[in-house]
């Protein structure tokens, strides 16, 4: 029988401060944090998907959460060649998350039925790659097909998703996602004991929240999450100075040379970026400033698209988690 995660906020804090506790590539100056706190007072706060960025006003409700979940079930790793991937909506370009999003509304409009099982349950490679052909195929794409295969397995097996999903707090709604997706379980191993990132579930959580009406209404604490651990914020935390890495590290980042996936220093640059979000949040609390974890993470992250964060490189990590 497979397990049932019910994994509280403090189960997942402390397997990331297992990681920061002994790490030898990564770690965090307390002396820098100043150096965000006037940064991120002048953030409005905005989640990272608004709405303006959907376009599903047409959608039912159980629409709307199956398109949430197969777009974060798809949203990670968009960097393969030198040849960047975009595609155009609307007289627009658009790359990253926010193209992703973008192509399977586009998809739909076109008439792809991406939120019809049986059609998903038949849909092939080449139909997938078609769906999003931009400048170039998408990367992972092999990857991202057998997801939306998985994907229809697992909504096949939910007598009713919207009860599958339902939740009092944002820490069930995250058990919830893991525990009916797979493709949700960002589980890593670190010197025998094991760290939940769970990023593109929590980046989900959010978009639940924000979107899904009955979510919205019986969610009565979203301030439980962690940041989302991607390689834009620890870009950012590094220019700042309060993420620091060790030769070895730095040579291998600032050369663009790839950091495997599981790897300690990918663990490592993972876990410290999240755990100098919690001492940034503590920080800014002393400060009379309220911002939670996912607040921080989506301020930071809006930073990396800003020239003056982006004179070091971030790390490349081929994976699905990010």
């Amino acid at each position: 029988m497979e397990k049932k995660y019910n994994l509280t906020n403090k189960e997942i804090l402390n397997s990331i401060k297992h990681v920061v506790d002994n790490s030898k590539y990564v770690s965090i100056n307390e002396n820098n944090i100043d150096n965000v706190i006037p940064i991120l007072k002048e953030n409005k706060k905005e989640p990272w998907l608004n709405s303006d960025y959907l376009d599903i006003e047409n959608f039912l409700q159980e629409q709307i959460l199956m398109y949430l979940i197969l777009c974060e079930s798809l949203n990670f790793c968009y960097w393969d060649s030198d040849i960047k991937w975009k595609i155009e909506y609307k007289d627009e370009w658009y790359s990253g998350s926010f193209g992703l999003f973008y192509a399977i509304s586009k998809a739909i409009k076109n008439g792809y039925k991406l939120l019809d099982i049986d059609y998903l349950e038949n849909i092939t490679m080449k139909e997938l790659d078609e769906i999003f052909k931009g400048t170039t195929s998408i990367p992972l794409l092999k990857e991202r097909y057998e997801i939306i295969k998985r994907l229809v397995v697992e909504f096949k097996n939910i007598p009713n998703l919207l009860d599958a999903i339902s939740a009092n707090n944002d820490i069930e709604l995250l058990n919830n996602i893991i525990n009916n997706f797979s493709n949700f379980r960002d589980i890593s191993l670190y010197k025998g004991k094991k760290v939940y990132f769970f990023k593109r579930a929590i980046l989900l959580v959010g978009d639940l929240i924000l979107n899904i009406n009955f979510i919205k209404e019986s969610v009565k604490n979203d301030d439980h999450m962690l940041g989302c651990a991607d390689y834009k914020v620890p870009q950012v935390l590094r220019q700042l100075g309060i993420l620091e890495y060790s030769d070895d590290l730095s040579t291998k980042i600032d050369n663009k040379q790839k950091i495997e996936h599981d790897s300690e220093m990918e663990i490592e640059i993972r876990a410290n970026m999240l755990y100098a979000i919690e001492i940034i949040k503590e920080k800014l609390q002393k400060n009379g400033i309220k911002m939670n974890s996912v607040q921080i993470d989506n301020a930071l992250w809006l930073l990396s698209k800003d020239k003056e964060f982006k004179e070091k490189p971030y790390h490349l990590t081929k994976t699905i988690y990010y």
